[in-house]
């Protein structure tokens, strides 16, 4: 494996030690971090912790085959290999103890296969070393082909989170295909939602590795072939676009969400507009509007129709990846009226190239509902109404925290906490307007908190209204994991 030097920083001209200034988001010449932002290390450990989480329920769940503990290892191995990677970098050491550094991750990984798993050791080398290393290439590749638009943290959740998907999908697919019969309704639902991002991400893969497929031309051919692939690839008995307007029609209360869905993605479309038109910077008041929404879109979906917003969330999230595509590929004819649309709806951290604020957003609410187990299957686990809250996790934090500390602090906030541009009104907001929600979410028996519960939740509630606070990494990312870990663990 190894990590080769030249492929992690390059000497700098401005500094004998190889690091420049971190205030402009340079860490060498190769690196670039999103300016103004510190590096985020501890955010790497999040999505391990959130997948050994889901580990004390695993019994609890009866899929019958579970891939958990393999993706908790594996994104063990993914924290231990970025760490391992921040001391290779800063770290002034001998070419041989870097050479050392650089083989841990996929030693500990193998180990943790063939310890933990009773799994051969070849199998243990296999997947140690395969995950650790492309993980660490990939990682390295997007802060370089994205400059200044992560902290060495956001960039890890997001690599975690993709290598973790593909795994799954190498892991996980192939076993629900090939079981025809007793398949449930959900089953079918993840098999065409993998199916459809492992489509899109091929096609962001071509369209990165070869500039002639950014034409319009060759853009909109391609995206015709994804559409036709995830519609029509037989995966499903019908198809998938017969197999989903059936799952939709079938059932009267979703064709009542699904007509509330279009309601608010014409609401979406509306208030986009009118900020264009007013030709100004939103200001933080109106980018909430987005959680708002998202909150309206989610506490339904997850109460009355899960499996729906499962397959919902992909969708939007593949719609999301082609806007961005189309505004970063400079694709006539959406491509100036989305370009106009981020610049007045960015913030400071979207400081590079991407749109991060509405990436985020989606993937925090969404990856609880994501990541959790079986989670909206029939089964003793999804039957208990209390791990209600760890789905929600993102819709607490996002939706009702963070708006309501925005906009009490940019208003009422006097008091900053030290070292922060954040103050006590908004993060006292903050605990307040999470905890109102699950308040009422009890009272109307949609969750049964037991006294250790509500404990539990009140210091997921402290801990996260405490990092909003205090972090600067991107919040709508980082908030909902913290929560969902405390919530699960409990």
């Amino acid at each position: 494996m190894g990590i080769e030097n030249n492929d992690v920083v390059a000497e700098s001209s401005e500094d004998d030690s190889g690091i420049a200034d971190t205030g402009n988001g340079r860490i060498s010449n190769s690196l670039f971090v999103r300016p103004n932002a510190s590096p985020g290390y501890w955010l790497c450990l999040l999505l391990p912790l959130a997948f050994a989480s889901n580990l004390i329920h695993e019994n609890k769940c009866n899929a019958q085959f579970s891939t958990q503990p393999i993706l908790t290892i594996a994104a063990i191995g993914m924290s231990i290999d970025t760490l391992c990677l921040f001391l290779y970098i800063f770290c002034k050491t001998g070419l041989l103890l870097k050479l050392f550094i650089s083989f841990v991750p996929g030693f500990i990984t193998t180990i943790l296969y063939k310890v933990l798993l009773q799994q051969s050791w070849s199998y243990g080398l296999f997947w140690g070393f395969i995950i650790t290393f492309t993980y660490q290439k990939t990682y390295i590749r997007v802060l370089r082909g994205l400059p200044g638009c992560f902290s060495f943290g956001e960039a890890s959740i997001l690599v975690q989170g993709l290598m973790l998907f593909l795994l799954n999908v190498i892991l996980k697919f192939f076993t629900l295909l090939l079981k025809t019969e007793n398949r449930s309704t959900f089953e079918d639902l993840n098999i065409i939602m993998m199916c459809a991002l492992t489509y899109l991400l091929a096609i962001c893969g071509l369209l990165s590795a070869a500039k002639v497929l950014r034409g319009p031309t060759y853009f909109y051919a391609l995206m015709f072939i994804l559409v036709t692939g995830v519609t029509s690839t037989p995966i499903t008995d019908p198809v998938p676009i017969t197999f989903l307007l059936n799952f939709i029609f079938q059932d009267q209360v979703r064709v009542y969400i699904v007509v509330f869905y279009l309601i608010m993605v014409v609401l979406t479309i509306l208030t986009v507009w009118w900020q264009i038109g007013n030709e100004e910077k939103a200001s933080t008041r109106i980018r909430k509007v987005f959680h708002v929404l998202i909150v309206l879109v989610f506490i339904p979906g997850i109460i009355y129709q899960c499996s729906f917003l499962y397959i919902a969330t992909g969708v939007a999230f593949a719609i999301f990846t082609v806007f961005e595509l189309i505004r970063v590929c400079n694709i006539p004819p959406l491509a100036i009226s989305l370009r106009r649309a981020f610049a007045s709806f960015s913030d400071e951290k979207d400081a590079g190239l991407l749109a991060l604020t509405p990436f985020c957003l989606l993937i925090g609410c969404s990856m609880p509902l994501w990541i959790s187990l079986c989670p909206c299957g029939e089964n003793e686990y999804t039957n208990d109404n209390s791990r209600l809250l760890s789905i929600l996790a993102g819709v607490l934090t996002i939706g009702f925290g963070d708006t309501a500390a925005s906009v009490v602090g940019s208003k009422f906030g006097r008091i900053k906490w030290r070292s922060s541009n954040k103050s006590l009104e908004g993060t006292l907001a903050f605990m307040v307007m999470t905890f109102l929600p699950i308040m009422f979410l009890n009272y109307f028996g949609y969750t049964k908190l037991s006294p250790m519960k509500w404990f539990s939740t009140s210091i997921a509630i402290l801990t996260t209204s405490l990092v909003e606070a205090h972090t600067d990494q991107i919040d709508n990312l980082t908030l909902p994991i913290v929560f969902y870990i405390i919530v699960n663990i409990f």
